[in-house]
């Protein structure tokens, strides 16, 4: 009786053993599917995360190119109440000036005009020496120059068309650019400080 007991336990066992056990295709599938799924949302994320910090980085750089400005404006009082400042289009601007004085110097005798022709030649157009590339301008002039934007622009007005009160309007647009190098440009985006220049 043991013995007979014993025995169909042990075929009971060894159909249990037989049967399929594990993971079926379907199941495998699914859950490749679903995995696969998490893994583009993931990316996704990634390229937006990207985009929102190339955003970011452009806004300080405009940023630092108005507060440059405001700098300079404020050590050149006269050049900015006499209007000297103003740039309706930074893309009209003369960048091939080559007999500019050089007024970075305490010692220098430039007269506020040539003051404010200088700060806005260095920021729009950049910094050259006989040897290098410009740099650091808004705007490319040629092909070497390493500008601070793709597709910058600056904009400096008086809202009450005189500038004597020290009311100025500054606006810096660039072109947003895509996160790869085949797309195109996105859209324009800009930066507008209204700020005044107190006598």
């Amino acid at each position: 009786m043991n013995k007979l007991h014993h025995n169909e336990r042990r075929q009971r066992c060894l159909r249990i053993n037989t049967q399929q056990s594990g993971f079926s295709l379907i199941e495998i599938m699914v859950a490749a599917l679903v995995l696969s799924i998490g893994i583009l949302g993931v990316a996704s994320l990634q390229i937006i995360g990207l985009k929102g910090t190339q955003q970011s980085y452009m806004k300080q750089q405009a940023m630092s190119v108005i507060q440059n400005l405001t700098e300079r404006m404020r050590s050149n009082k006269e050049g900015v109440f006499a209007g000297n400042y103003v740039v309706p289009d930074s893309n009209l601007f003369d960048c091939t000036q080559s007999s500019l004085p050089d007024c970075s110097s305490a010692s220098s005798d430039c007269s506020s005009v040539q003051i404010a022709t200088a700060d806005i030649h260095n920021l729009v157009c950049g910094y050259k020496t006989s040897t290098s590339s410009r740099t650091g301008g808004i705007r490319n002039i040629s092909a070497t120059d390493i500008s601070t934007f793709s597709g910058g622009k600056l904009s400096v007005t008086c809202p009450s068309g005189s500038c004597l009160a020290g009311d100025l309007n500054i606006q810096v647009n660039w072109i947003e650019r895509g996160l790869d190098k085949s797309q195109a440009a996105v859209s324009e985006d800009s930066l507008i400080i209204n700020t005044r220049i107190a006598p």
